[in-house]
């Protein structure tokens, strides 16, 4: 029987979607997450792509994770189009849940204690 090989690049997607998965169904972290505005939520998973993608150079590098091609930049380049193609696409895909469709609401609506009444 053949053994499984796993590439960086395919242990990257897999972790992309598997982050993808712990942001749209472990409740609190979803609506905590949904809540956020665009521009924070993006700044926070740019933040988790770039570590995962970092991470999974340096197991390359220390030979934990076998690559047949030389460590670079390159290959780092190539880890972190992996976890994008698996992390972004399926969460744009996933239906919304009420708990965050409610916290986006939420976030949208505007604070009544900053428009001032009177």
């Amino acid at each position: 029987m053949k053994a499984i090989s796993f590439t960086p690049e395919v242990l990257a997607g897999i972790v992309g979607l598997f982050m993808m998965l712990v942001f749209a169904y472990f409740p609190k972290l979803r609506t905590w997450y949904a809540g956020l505005v665009s521009e924070v939520k993006s700044y926070i998973m740019i933040g988790l792509l770039l570590a995962t993608a970092a991470a999974i150079t340096l197991l390359a590098q220390s030979g934990v994770i076998t690559t047949t091609e030389p460590i670079t930049w390159v290959l780092f380049v190539k880890v972190m189009l992996a976890v994008l193609v698996g992390n972004q696409p399926a969460y744009t895909l996933l239906p919304k849940t009420g708990d965050v469709k409610a916290a986006k609401l939420a976030r949208d609506l505007p604070d009544p204690q900053v428009g001032g009444a009177g």
